[in-house]
């Protein structure tokens, strides 16, 4: 009798060890998984500008599912548009409820599907099935090419496969980006200017794009499409007028 008690008791105790064993497990399973997510959130929170260091090569290369991670919100317009960033507000819709027009702010990203995509990084942008209007040291990749807007005031102008761009800027690549615009991708929309609005692209642009710029604004010659990074820029004024969809033209060397 007393040898079954005991051998009751032990089979209790191996029951009660195996059950805390297994819970030890669990706990260090999911404090591991834990683990492993938080270094992913850290790696990719550096990546995209939230850590101390910024890969912009990473960001021109995010799909729209990557940046819509780690983005604190996001939007599609279809068919051609999808947005992700710190503030994204529909400010208006169509009669099937789609977005028609949108505002971003704060580190926002732009991805548009036209038949060759275009990727785009700014602080602010208006977008709209007619037009896209980005401020706030703009980039704009296609292929393996970046337009790049070198002040918070540059603006740049989508509409169909029309750039447009008013303000200081030059052409480059991923690995050419001036550096500092990591800092001003970290620190986010410059608090000192307004609003971006539909005013802030000129009228006679907007009203008829593929006519030469209005008096006062620059038409660049092909010799000064490419600059190199400690020449002066493109003068406040210029507005390059290029189609998208044809070959960026650089100096001979």
């Amino acid at each position: 009798m007393a040898a079954g008690k005991k051998l009751s008791w032990i089979s209790r105790s191996w029951k009660v060890g195996a059950g805390i064993a297994a819970l030890c497990t669990l706990v260090s399973c999911q404090s591991l998984d834990n683990k492993n997510e938080g270094d992913k959130k850290d790696d990719a929170s550096a990546k995209t500008g939230a850590g101390s260091n910024v890969d912009v090569s990473f960001l021109l290369s995010m799909t729209f599912d990557e940046a819509r991670k780690m983005g604190a919100h996001s939007e599609e317009m279809p068919p051609y548009f999808k947005i992700a960033g710190d503030e994204v507000s529909v400010l208006a819709r169509n009669s099937m409820n789609f977005p028609k027009r949108i505002r971003a702010k704060g580190r926002v990203f732009l991805e548009i599907d036209f038949r060759e995509k275009l990727i785009s990084l700014c602080q602010e942008a208006l977008i709209s099935p007619e037009e896209v209007i980005l401020r706030g040291k703009p980039l704009l990749k296609r292929g393996r090419t970046v337009v790049e807007g070198l002040d918070d005031t540059t603006v740049f102008y989508v509409r169909g496969v029309d750039l447009r761009v008013i303000g200081k800027h030059r052409i480059t690549t991923e690995k050419g980006v001036t550096p500092t615009w990591k800092s001003s991708w970290k620190e986010g929309p410059n608090p000192l200017l307004p609003a971006l609005t539909p005013a802030d692209v000129p009228k006679e642009i907007r009203a008829s794009p593929l006519l030469p710029p209005p008096p006062g604004m620059v038409q660049p010659s092909v010799g000064n499409s490419s600059r190199p990074l400690g020449q002066s820029a493109r003068d406040s004024t210029e507005v390059p007028l290029r189609r998208l969809g044809e070959p960026l033209k650089r100096d001979q060397e």
